[in-house]
Parts: C-alpha cells; sequence; structure tokens
C-alpha cells in the first residue's frame, strides 16, 4: 500500500498517558504523520479556539482524561465560533470499547471511534476515511 497521501498530515491528540502517546505517536510517525499531544480536554480546547484554519486534519480524544474528559472536550470544540475548528473531524482513542460508549462518543459529536489497544490497520482506514468525507 502507498502511503504517500498520509505524508506530511497533522493530528492532535489528546492523551494523558505518556506510554499509549508514545505508542500512537510513533506509529503515525512511520506514515509521515505529524502529531502533536494535548494532556488533557481543557488544553484540547484552547488549542482549538486558536489554531489556525486548516492546522490540524484531525483530532485523536481519550476519554478518560483529568481535568475535562474527552465528551466534555468535543462538546466545546463543538460549540466554538469558528466554523473550522467547531467542525474538525474528532475520533475517539479510548479502551471503552462498548456500544453505549461508541454512542455516548458519538452523541457528543465525535466523528468515530477506536478501540485501545488501537491497531494500526484500523486507525489508518479511519484517518482516510475521514479524508474522503471531506472530499465529497
Amino acid at each position: 500500500d502507498d502511503y504517500a497521501d498520509l505524508a506530511g498530515m497533522r493530528i492532535l491528540i489528546a492523551e494523558d498517558n505518556d506510554v499509549n502517546w508514545e505508542i500512537i505517536s510513533a506509529m503515525l510517525g512511520m506514515f509521515g504523520i505529524v502529531t502533536e499531544r494535548v494532556e488533557n480536554g481543557q488544553i484540547c480546547v484552547e488549542k482549538m479556539k486558536t489554531a489556525e484554519r486548516g492546522k490540524y486534519a484531525l483530532v485523536f480524544m481519550d476519554i478518560q482524561m483529568p481535568v475535562m474528559n474527552g465528551l466534555d472536550a468535543t462538546r466545546n470544540i463543538r460549540a466554538l465560533d469558528d466554523p473550522w475548528a467547531s467542525s474538525i473531524p474528532i475520533i475517539a482513542m479510548t479502551a471503552d470499547a462498548f456500544s453505549e460508549n461508541v454512542m455516548e462518543c458519538l452523541n457528543a459529536g465525535m466523528n468515530g471511534h477506536i478501540a485501545k489497544p488501537v491497531d494500526i490497520k484500523l486507525v489508518i482506514k479511519e484517518i482516510r476515511r475521514i479524508k474522503e468525507e471531506k472530499r465529497s
């Protein structure tokens, strides 16, 4: 498979766990994807408030984080005034994988859900799905 379409893509990752961050960052880096980390939902919301239009292609959002969880962070991002920031694709990346957890994520305004531990093939598939939806 050719992954040139992913090289240079920027993804914001809200993840409080250092090990999880190192794993996802290293995996995405193998595809040329540039990642930036925020340690909790509140910082993620602030980052999206001030990000220049188009800086990130999407956000991977942990659900269970200190200060502000991923569900509340997503709701806050969806309420932002900037149409680009408020509509950025947000994908849950969480150990909570029951169908009710997935529905809770979607109801909060997320665009998808990936269960931890992450399977890089599923992550890449989800990134490409989001890219395709943006094109259409």
